[in-house]
């Protein structure tokens, strides 16, 4: 028993599950332009770091909060490939503002109170104080630029809002507007904007895409707000809408459509299960499967299936996609296969299905940990968790995760 359908990623030092590959696209972006010497440090920079100021538990309040001048904070981590590109870019930002505001670091793994009480989800994130007083958050990679622009407003006194409207032609820092910014902002960019949710980015995506492949608790309120546009609907939207009767007719005239990835890399499939639980009896899961769309097909690593299929918590419908074709031994790129999924969810009839049907549970994922150093990994977390809860509801809860991550670990020692 789980609270919530995505249970939030505690990051741990042998994880990098923190580590945002949704900005692959945008990463690769920077590092040419890193290559090309777009966003490295100025001549004379910062090489040393010694003017970014290294944060912790016990001095975030004084050099944050209490900062009499704007404050950019990098959350990072020594294990996120993103940060080693957002990293040295902040860095090198401390010379020129130098008196005008503060630049400066924190590793989530150092100080994992600050991380999880401003709830912050996932590195690379950039956040932005004045004040005393949050103003705004930008995640993944973005250009030196950005940074160096955004901390330029906020010392002339601009609300974050008004800074980012001048930052939206730039493409990496529009999709993270759309799928990041409360609705209220959006619909107060429109006037400036009128085409913020229908142009489509660089590579052809259309914004109501990305807001149906990036789950937020704001995502309903995005989708409402950019069909309001009249966009462009394509078939994978069709699916993470739950308009199955208009995909139905859409793939009697194009049926590759069912397994065809949008401009970034996610196939129909991925689109509705990461919906089901929101469309619940309007999912077009099933549209979609009985129109042939295949799961054997290599899928991009960030919009791998093995995770949303466990996710799902439906041993039967685990039991199709192996039986489809669906290679339960493909990992993402940190990789994670099927048999890890289960055992960092609690999947029980998942892992045994698994294991029946041969799945290696030696396996080990990029940072060396098998299914059962996972399973031993959150049992340790579990463990302090119930330790220091005080509430019976959550006792219960932590109680019955232990009870499945036990029985998974019985089966793999088994």
């Amino acid at each position: 028993m789980r609270v919530g359908f995505f249970p939030r990623w505690t990051p741990t030092r042998r994880s990098s599950k923190g580590c945002s590959t949704a900005l692959v696209v945008v990463l690769s972006g920077v590092l040419a332009a890193c290559a090309a010497g777009d966003d490295a440090a100025p001549a004379g920079g910062n090489a040393s770091g010694a003017q970014v100021v290294l944060l912790n538990s016990d001095n975030f309040d004084h050099e944050v909060y209490q900062a009499d001048i704007p404050v950019l904070v990098d959350f990072t981590a020594t294990w996120c490939v993103p940060c080693k590109v957002v990293d040295p870019i902040v860095e090198s930002l401390a010379p020129e503002m130098a008196g005008r505001a503060k630049i400066a670091k924190l590793d989530i793994d150092e100080s994992t109170d600050i991380y999880r009480e401003l709830g912050v989800n996932g590195v690379p994130h950039v956040l932005f104080f004045r004040d005393g007083e949050e103003q705004d958050r930008i995640v993944g990679v973005q250009s030196r630029e950005t940074y160096a622009d955004y901390l330029e407003a906020m010392i002339a006194g601009q609300s974050a809002f008004e800074a980012s409207l001048s930052f939206l032609n730039d493409d990496a820092f529009r999709r993270h507007f759309v799928v990041s910014r409360p609705v209220e902002d959006l619909e107060k960019a429109l006037p400036d904007r009128p085409d913020l949710l229908i142009e489509p980015f660089k590579n052809g995506q259309t914004p109501l895409s990305l807001i149906l492949i990036s789950p937020s608790v704001r995502q309903n309120a995005q989708i409402d707000l950019a069909l309001a546009q009249e966009p462009a609907i394509s078939t994978a939207d069709l699916a993470g809408l739950g308009r199955c009767e208009e995909l139905k007719t859409a793939l009697a005239t194009d049926p590759e459509a069912a397994s065809r990835p949008d401009p970034d890399g996610a196939s129909p499939l991925w689109v509705a299960m990461m919906r089901a639980h929101r469309l619940e009896d309007r999912s077009c899961l099933r549209t979609l499967l009985d129109a042939g769309a295949d799961p054997s097909r290599e899928q991009a690593d960030r919009f791998h299936l093995a995770r949303p299929l466990v996710l799902r918590e439906d041993v039967d419908l685990l039991r199709e996609f192996l039986d489809r074709g669906m290679d339960p031994e493909s990992t993402n790129d940190e990789g994670y296969n099927l048999l890890h999924w289960a055992s960092v969810y609690g999947m029980v009839d998942g892992a045994r299905l698994l294991l029946e049907r041969g799945v290696d549970a030696g396996a080990k994922t990029r940072q060396g940990q098998t299914s059962l150093d996972i399973l031993q990994d959150r049992r340790e977390r579990r463990m302090e968790s119930l330790e220091e809860v005080e509430s019976d509801e959550h006792r219960a809860v932590l109680a019955e995760s232990l009870r499945e991550i036990d029985e998974i670990i019985a089966l793999l020692e088994g």
